[in-house]
């Protein structure tokens, strides 16, 4: 589905695309100013009265743009005029849930692979010890 050809048909996604292309454009702008070891530790989330606003994803992202953000002010502030001050908000990503794994081998399939680790055992000892640990963990 291409969302320009949408975009042309309705005025309010068209907008909405306009300024979403808009936000990505001043993000990656922004992140060409600062380091690139802080770039997936924020992101620019809008300018509001006159201040961009940085999201950071925790503190330690957080304090590191607030010391850089003053010696690359200028160059900020002539990404947009609206542009006049940098304010650095800590908005830490949501924990990510413990994955859970739903793999269920079938009793013929677990048989497979251990017939497959007896054979391998000699000339692929690596494999054969991972088909192995797969059938103990498996098997249970």
């Amino acid at each position: 589905m291409n969302l320009e050809h949408l975009g042309r048909q309705d005025s309010l996604l068209s907008g909405l695309l306009k300024q979403a292309g808009k936000w990505r454009r001043l993000d990656a702008a922004v992140k060409k100013l600062l380091p690139p070891n802080l770039h997936p530790h924020f992101q620019t989330a809008c300018i509001e009265d006159g201040g961009l606003i940085l999201l950071a994803a925790n503190n330690m992202a957080a304090s590191r743009l607030k010391m850089i953000v003053p010696s690359v002010l200028p160059q900020l502030a002539g990404l947009d005029e609206a542009i006049r001050s940098v304010s650095v908000k800590v908005v830490p990503k949501p924990e990510s849930r413990p994955k859970t794994n739903n793999l269920h081998l079938s009793k013929a399939a677990l048989e497979s692979f251990d017939l497959a680790a007896a054979r391998l055992e000699k000339r692929h000892p690596e494999l054969a010890e991972a088909l192995a640990e797969l059938v103990r963990k498996h098997g249970a």
